[in-house]
């Protein structure tokens, strides 16, 4: 794949800083994707070749091979980089994503606040402080993708409740997430507390792909990481379900949320 880029690349008389200028990447990630020490995504190589200008059959062919490249080196490809980085190409990729959290808001929810203050309670420099919550704002962008992606949130009332920064930075956050809803940028339903117990786990996401197979992201305190065996998988989609069954609906969660809006301010 890697040489079959670069050979398309000067077929279209281009050198590696015009074709990366179109399409909106460094030439050195090009590069790399060139010399086969990075992974080129099917999104990247579809983009690629309409600027190559390969049509027809052998953009058939070249497609056909990327996303076989990608089913069976993507987990190895991703597993070289960061799990945050990892996870954001994931992200980038995905097609439906639906995330549990039981404690602390889901990543692609947060408020920059919410998010720099989960982020102080490890003790990173603020360099790296700053850093991530910038890259944790960054990966937000795919839920401009709506209706491309369809993003699904369940959250327990413990994670709307938990004042991170204040009662008054913990309101704006759970408004934030209203807003995001109203918008159709996501779709956000809640376990109360009067369900009581239930089956729960750490943090989770499930991610759906067009080609590729299911990943489930696994956020802990002790260790996250991937999970792409089917018998792991395929317990993700069950616990969901399971847990759909206790949450609200949709229009009833936005107004259990602002009524914890509402708490926060007075408390």
């Amino acid at each position: 794949m890697a040489a079959e880029l670069k050979q398309l690349r000067e077929n279209g008389g281009l050198n590696t800083i015009q074709a990366a200028r179109r399409l909106g990447m460094s030439p050195a990630t090009l590069n790399r994707s060139e010399t086969g020490r990075r992974m080129a995504t099917v999104a990247e190589v579809s983009a690629l070749l309409a600027i190559y200008g390969v049509t027809g059959p052998e953009r058939r062919r070249i497609m056909n091979m990327a996303e076989e490249h990608a089913i069976d080196g993507w987990w190895e490809a991703n597993r070289r980089t960061t799990l945050l980085y990892a996870l954001a190409q994931f992200e980038q990729q995905a097609t439906a994503i639906t995330a549990y959290a039981p404690m602390i808001i889901p990543g692609l929810l947060q408020t920059p606040d919410y998010a720099r203050n989960i982020i102080q309670q490890e003790p990173f420099s603020e360099e790296e402080v700053e850093r991530r919550v910038a890259m944790r704002l960054g990966r937000q962008n795919v839920l401009a993708r709506t209706p491309t992606l369809r993003y699904h949130a369940i959250l327990d009332e413990a994670a709307l409740r938990r004042p991170f920064g204040g009662r008054y930075a913990m309101a704006d956050q759970v408004r934030w997430i209203i807003d995001a809803v109203k918008v159709g940028r996501a779709t956000v339903t809640v376990i109360p507390f009067k369900h009581g117990g239930y089956e729960a786990s750490s943090s989770f996401s499930v991610l759906e792909f067009p080609r590729l197979p299911r990943l489930v992201y696994v956020e802990a305190a002790e260790a996250s990481g991937f999970l792409d065996a089917s018998e792991d998988t395929d317990g993700g989609p069950r616990r969901i379900g399971k847990m759909m069954k206790l949450a609200l609906n949709s229009a009833d969660s936005v107004d259990f949320m602002s009524k914890v809006v509402a708490d926060h301010e007075r408390s």
